[in-house]
């Protein structure tokens, strides 16, 4: 039974099935031949989406929407740029650390390249660099969002699993991090091989604060969010309601620059965008229910004990399912059907829940800019008026840091648990 389900699901989807219809109906259709009353597929929707932690992921989306559109984006890419613009590079540096900023104001890559983008891609065209690097430095620093706080996936993560969203949040530091660090070690050498341009203008401290003044009301954002998570001043739920009032307060009184018109745009796409989301994650509900009645985690756990029972090689293996998985599906879909599978099975080899989860969330984050799909890759194309493939012809160098970060993470966990550790999650 179980493989037939799984059989269908997957001929559904690759029909051109939505992936949240193709769950519904599998479920539903279960759950009618086994003879279960239908109302369980609305109760076992309604309990997925009811939890006080989802109700984060609105409030961030919206956030989000209104940043983009009150300058802040302009601020700190000024300010990003003075920093780092006398590198070899300058320009694609500002844009992989403007996205580590960024990260903290909107929590999902589509957004994060959407915004940069459109700045950042005819900006660095006019300075030298090819529209192809420009598009595919912008996508690859994208997915650095959802992995530094705050983070709609963490939060979706969160509420499949019942992961603290600040331990989350704060194993999710050092590997964004890393990731950052590792784009830009690449793109240096890029820049002196292609001999890239850099800004050469003297550093004064004078020049630096004034910078620094234009930027320090966005700059607080992500201090106000997470200092206020991790130090348990409120909530991630009360912190998303705080963002949208900061923004809203930023966008209308202090910048001016956010219309009436434009909350309401903000508004209309924040109601698409996470009706999207917590119908996928109702569903999967139904999914998950189903598949831990027929115990699928124990017939995957048997299968990989039949490939393997090395720890470091099982690690392996569900890391490469994550990337296969996350190149074709979102990322919230991937999480809310594999990890209540995968998830028993990294416990019984003794791997930490908190660490699986940010090495889920970084492979299924690596999967939004890995061909054959990438929808990364397509929003950072559409915004650049570039061909997909010339975009990809470059990504496979940065594609090859990222796995490395992976590997790092997923053999060495005392990366992502020191500093939850530190603050007292675990």
């Amino acid at each position: 039974m179980a493989a037939l389900m799984f059989s269908l699901l997957i001929g559904l989807i690759l029909l051109g099935m939505p992936v949240a219809f193709s769950l519904g109906i599998i479920s539903t259709s279960w759950v009618i031949i086994a003879g279960r009353s239908i109302r369980i597929v609305a109760a076992r929707m309604y309990d997925g989406m009811d939890t006080f932690t989802l109700l984060a992921v609105p409030f961030f989306i919206l956030a989000g929407e209104i940043m983009n559109k009150s300058g802040i984006t302009e601020r700190l890419i000024r300010f990003v740029n003075f920093i780092v613009g006398r590198v070899p590079g300058g320009l694609a540096q500002a844009n992989i650390y403007t996205s580590v900023l960024f990260a903290g104001l909107s929590g999902a890559a589509i957004s994060d390249a959407s915004a940069l983008g459109t700045v950042f891609i005819p900006a660095m065209e006019k300075e030298g660099y090819t529209r192809s690097f420009a598009a595919m430095v912008t996508a690859a620093s994208a997915i650095v969002g959802p992995i530094i706080p705050p983070s709609v996936m963490m939060i979706i993560y969160s509420g499949v699993t019942g992961i603290s969203v600040g331990a989350l949040f704060a194993a999710g530091f050092i590997p964004g991090i890393m990731l950052a660090l590792g784009m830009s070690i690449l793109t240096y050498a890029y820049a002196i091989k292609r001999k890239y341009p850099k800004h050469e203008v003297a550093f004064t401290l004078k020049e630096f604060l004034l910078y620094f003044k234009d930027a320090f009301l966005a700059l607080m954002t992500p201090v106000i969010i997470i200092g206020g998570i991790l130090f348990g001043v409120f909530t991630p739920t009360e912190a998303a309601a705080v963002t949208v009032f900061y923004a809203l307060i930023l966008g209308v009184f202090v910048y001016r620059k956010v219309k009436p018109r434009d909350i309401l745009d903000a508004m209309k796409n924040t109601i698409r965008v996470s009706s999207v989301l917590l119908f996928i994650i109702g569903v999967a509900m139904i999914f998950g229910w189903i598949t831990a009645r027929l115990r699928i985690h124990r017939l995957v756990l048997d299968a990989l004990f039949m490939l393997t029972t090395d720890p470091a090689l099982l690690m392996f293996i569900v890391i490469a399912i994550f990337v296969f998985v996350g190149t074709w599906l979102e990322p919230a879909v991937s999480i809310a059907i594999l990890v209540p599978l995968m998830l028993p099975v990294m416990e019984q080899i003794g791997v930490h829940p908190l660490h699986f989860a940010i090495v889920t969330i970084v492979t299924l984050c690596v999967g939004l800019i890995t061909p054959p799909l990438g929808t990364v890759l397509y929003g950072v194309v559409a915004v650049g008026k570039i061909k997909f493939e010339h975009v990809v012809r470059e990504i496979w160098p940065y594609l090859l840091v990222d796995f490395i970060v992976i590997l790092i993470l997923a053999y060495s966990p005392q990366v992502t648990l020191f500093l939850p550790g530190l603050l007292g999650f675990i």
